[in-house]
């Protein structure tokens, strides 16, 4: 009797404790499901370790995305790619590569032996400037450890920018027949008067051109502006004529007025702005002096005037651009103020008098940063860049 009294009283006490475990899974089940369904339905993805003991780990990643202000606009609205359609490349950091092709076509899990793996998601190989062609992606290096869970989260912002011309009823008629250019450093596109869309470039130094195809071989080109284009940047450059319109180039040396105003939402940084373009400028004076960028074209001319910023000055392999400056028989000028790429620059020979003693950065180094304007002889080659000597005349801001 006390046996079969016992025995019952176990079987009530497993049955009891069967569902309590029904009843706890039941909970962890409620609980836990919607997480998961989140992770799989919000365009996250997740490599996992089949076997736990298999002293391999996990890696988990998801996407996450930037949401637009409620005062984005039309221009500014623009529909993020389907993540499925990203291509994924995973790596470990000097070996193999795990995986290359589309997210949505992955496999449903991978094993991942411990170390250093870097991984990379991006919505296609942008490369040469193309238009209606904005480019997402990011990267990140993870260290997965034996049986534990490490977690890379995606911020897939825009990696390339764009720029987009306009252009007035004057300016098409002063510049009928020629044939707008945009540069990155990886290639150049046409761009055609009739054109309204963004064209998509590469970050880095950016060149606007103006080409005459009537022009006999290497004048016909000539740089209307040269800028810094950010990722994320969305760039419009109204161009306008000096002829018959208001608000021509009044700025020093015939430099383009430059009108910027900036709006910043979640997605881009959006830029406008307004460029006056005058007469094809030829060095005559110093009203149109020639720019670094277009001392190219009058390689052998004497008496041409150019305009530049000071960057530093040059040694055989450098361009030395911070104090103390320890030369004082050259200078070197660059297109942009602040630039400090010494392939950009132009290099100034400072002969001994009054020039080299108002412009040598070792007696005066305030000058770093200053536009001047410089009269002399352009050369080929100045320590391995364009160059300008024989300087007659300046004028230093």
């Amino acid at each position: 009797m006390r046996r079969e009294m016992f025995l019952k009283g176990r079987e009530g006490r497993a049955l009891i404790m069967t569902i309590v475990h029904l009843l706890l899974m039941a909970f962890l089940l409620a609980t836990v499901a919607p997480v998961a369904f989140f992770v799989t339905s919000c365009t996250g993805f997740t490599f996992t370790d089949e076997d736990a003991h298999s002293g391999k780990g996990e890696l988990a990643l998801s996407f996450t995305r930037v949401n637009a202000t409620t005062k984005t606009t039309a221009l500014s609205a623009r529909t993020f790619p389907d993540s499925n359609s990203f291509m994924l490349r995973v790596q470990r950091v000097g070996g193999d590569t795990i995986y290359n092709g589309k997210y949505g076509e992955r496999p449903s899990s991978f094993k991942l032996t411990p170390g250093s793996y870097d991984v990379e998601v991006f919505s296609d190989n942008f490369s040469l400037p193309e238009f209606d062609s904005p480019s997402y992606g990011d990267s990140g290096t993870v260290v997965i450890e034996e049986n534990k869970v490490t977690t890379l989260s995606f911020m897939c912002r825009q990696s390339n920018g764009a720029i987009k011309l306009g252009f007035t009823p004057a300016f098409l008629s002063m510049f009928a027949g020629h044939v707008p250019e945009i540069e990155d450093s990886k290639g150049y596109k046409v761009y055609p008067y009739s054109e309204d869309r963004f064209l998509y470039l590469n970050p880095g130094d950016v060149v606007i051109k103006l080409r005459d195809p009537d022009a006999a071989s290497g004048s016909g080109l000539f740089i209307i502006t040269r800028k810094r284009l950010s990722a994320r940047e969305m760039v419009t450059v109204n161009l306008h004529s000096s002829s018959g319109e208001s608000g021509g180039g009044g700025g020093p040396g015939g430099e383009s007025s430059v009108i910027t105003g900036i709006q910043i939402d979640t997605t881009s940084v959006w830029i406008s702005e307004d460029i006056v373009v005058g007469d094809k400028r030829d060095g005559s004076s110093r009203e149109r002096a020639v720019t670094v960028d277009e001392i190219a074209g009058f390689v052998g001319a004497k008496g041409i005037w150019v305009s530049g910023y000071v960057a530093g000055y040059l040694t055989t392999a450098s361009l030395i651009s911070s104090p103390p400056f320890e030369n004082e028989t050259n200078i070197a000028i660059a297109p942009l103020a602040g630039s400090v790429n010494r392939s950009l620059c132009a290099g100034v020979a400072l002969t001994a008098g009054a020039i080299r003693d108002a412009l040598n950065l070792k007696a005066n180094p305030a000058n770093l940063g200053k536009r001047i304007w410089i009269k002399g002889s352009i050369v080929e080659s100045y320590f391995g860049l364009k160059g300008v000597n024989s300087v007659t005349d300046y004028v230093i801001e």
